[in-house]
């Protein structure tokens, strides 16, 4: 047979070739591992934030600072040129969710949103005047001995103040007597 020499130099170079190689694949793939890891896996945690009474460019800015996506929950309602106010939300403001997450957000046109003011312990004629800024008027008017709010007070309010209130507009009111 023929002239066959192994050369252990050359071989031993092929092996270096080898090592390093597959050394570099493990390395690679550990550092592509790691980033999966970081994009999918380890993404960090956000508070949500109340975007309820803001108009819905307010909301959705808000929520992207965040690290979150807004999504409308009835998108077939818009008409251009209306403004339109979020309303409830999705998870709900205080909640800790993943961050890159969407929220999900009703609206209302401004117009035909109005929250109810807070009128206790206000006067008759300062609650006409808030009311009336709010879009509301005075409703019925009860009167009852209270312990504690003088006469002539509010003590307390129907719809209750915060409420969402788009039918008659009107707020009924019960008013001190004074102590009894």
């Amino acid at each position: 047979m023929g002239n066959f020499r192994v050369n252990p130099v050359r071989i031993f170079i092929r092996f270096l070739i080898l090592v390093s190689f597959s050394i570099t694949a493990i390395i690679l793939g550990g550092y592509a591992a790691f980033l999966v890891y970081q994009s999918v896996f380890a993404v960090p945690n956000v508070r949500v934030p109340s975007v309820l009474e803001m108009e819905l460019d307010a909301a959705r800015q808000t929520l992207y600072k965040t690290g979150l996506k807004m999504a409308v929950v009835d998108d077939n309602i818009f008409q251009e040129g209306e403004r339109y106010i979020a309303v409830k939300q999705n998870p709900a403001a205080g909640t800790v969710i993943k961050k890159n997450r969407t929220v999900e957000v009703e609206v209302r046109t401004a117009k035909t949103f109005k929250r109810v003011p807070d009128l206790a312990g206000k006067t008759i004629s300062e609650a006409e005047v808030i009311l009336l800024e709010y879009g509301f008027q005075v409703g019925s008017i009860a009167y009852a001995l209270h312990q504690t709010l003088p006469e002539g007070m509010i003590i307390a309010q129907e719809p209750m103040a915060g409420e969402d209130k788009n039918n008659s507009g009107r707020v009924n009111i019960l008013v001190s007597k004074g102590a009894y």
